[in-house]
């Protein structure tokens, strides 16, 4: 079986690897190759954890991951995976969102323990607690070096057997049943199956399947620079990623100091549209003011201290949150993979085994991936939080 995938940014890297491995004949093709710095899986760093709410198959996909991750960083030349565990910090009344998790994450071999607000203290007397309610601990988390990470998978995909081709792919939808209709650099890719994996760029590939039910949202992402007395004391030896579970505000995350970047902090907000081609990556000066005010307070002993770097990324966000997994109605040797909304790429690993298995096995697509289960009134957990963050008096500067 000979597979086209076209992006290689995590879930297209992952999938070809999964694919090759299992010993499909694969082709893996990208503009501008495995994370990019425009890519949906570029940049430093992600986290990486099992609290999913009671998605269950979330958690499921990101416990199948950890294995390849900790087998390809010790396998670097330079480690990719630093597993620091993760802090829920619940600043606002519901932590249904942790709570519902830990029965799926115990039945995975692990745990997210409730810690009191005076033991949070003794153990991270750099993080300012006073308007926290609750707080959680979940060992099994860290961080991913995010582009070290991609570039590493198409490596050993190259070293496999596996094609990497770097130029523009074009998707005549309108003719998708014809083989003649993906090209690249204006030839016919012939194959027996394509995976279509191009994050942000989905939709302008597939507009009649995709632009009414994915959105892309700007994202901005800041290094606080730490000073070299101070980088002991937050770095991912000391100091666990975190996330402010904030129903009223963006739900800020963070990962102390790595790759000699900095102190890394982040919002999750889906509120302000965005276009990968055209949008001005340029962080917007009020909500650097807002980003280092809240990192101000919740890190006292870092108050004054400047932004060293920033970084202006997006998401593809479906409209309820989860994954879109599904075959294109006008060809069924399609199978285009979207709607990563801001938490796909920790369980990349895990997803590319599940598209081998669709591929190559023709196992059938999890019904919480399928584009049928638009047709419901899906009350998941990730529905919840997308709700939450894209409500009109939310966006903020469309």
């Amino acid at each position: 079986m000979k597979v086209a995938v076209i992006g290689s940014g995590i879930w297209g890297a992952c999938s070809a690897y999964h694919l090759n491995k299992a010993g499909a004949d694969v082709e893996l093709y990208d503009m501008w190759g495995p994370g990019n710095s425009r890519s949906g899986s570029g940049g430093a760093s992600r986290i990486i954890r099992l609290t999913y709410g009671d998605d269950k198959i979330y958690t499921e996909l990101t416990n199948d991951s950890f294995d390849f991750w900790e087998k390809l960083s010790d396998q670097s030349e330079r480690k990719l995976y630093d597993e620091c565990g993760m802090l829920w910090l619940v600043s606002q009344d519901d932590s249904s969102y942790v709570t519902k998790s830990k029965p799926h994450i115990e039945n995975v071999g692990h745990s997210v323990e409730e810690i009191s607000k005076g033991e949070a203290k003794k153990r991270y007397p750099s993080i300012n607690f006073e308007d926290i309610k609750e707080v959680y601990y979940e060992k099994k988390a860290g961080a991913l070096m995010a582009s070290r990470c991609c570039k590493n998978i198409v490596r050993k995909f190259k070293k496999n057997g596996g094609k990497f081709f770097l130029g523009e792919v074009n998707v005549d939808e309108r003719e998708l049943e014809n083989k003649k209709s993906i090209t690249f650099n204006g030839k016919e890719i012939d194959a027996d199956k394509y995976v279509i994996a191009c994050g942000p760029w989905n939709r302008t590939l597939l507009p009649n399947m995709l632009k009414t039910i994915t959105y892309i949202s700007r994202q901005e992402v800041y290094y606080f620079g730490v000073p070299n007395n101070k980088a002991s004391e937050f770095n991912l030896n000391t100091m666990p990623c975190w996330l402010d579970l904030n129903a009223d505000n963006p739900s800020y995350y963070g990962i102390p100091f790595h790759l000699n970047k900095g102190f890394k902090i982040a919002y999750d907000e889906r509120s302000t549209l965005f276009d990968p081609d055209k949008s001005d990556r340029i962080p917007i000066p009020e909500l650097v003011e807002r980003t280092k005010s809240y990192f101000y307070h919740r890190f006292p002993k870092l108050n004054g201290l400047p932004i060293a770097e920033t970084r202006v990324c997006q998401y593809e966000n479906s409209l309820d949150g989860n994954f879109i997994i599904n075959y294109h109605k006008k060809n069924n040797n399609v199978l285009v993979l979207s709607g990563s909304s801001g938490h796909g790429f920790k369980l990349g690993p895990g997803l590319g085994e599940m598209v081998k298995d669709i591929i190559f096995d023709e196992k059938e697509i999890p019904s919480d991936f399928n584009l049928a289960r638009l047709d419901n009134n899906d009350t998941s957990s990730q529905y919840y939080n997308s709700q939450i963050k894209y409500k009109e008096k939310k966006r903020l500067f469309n």
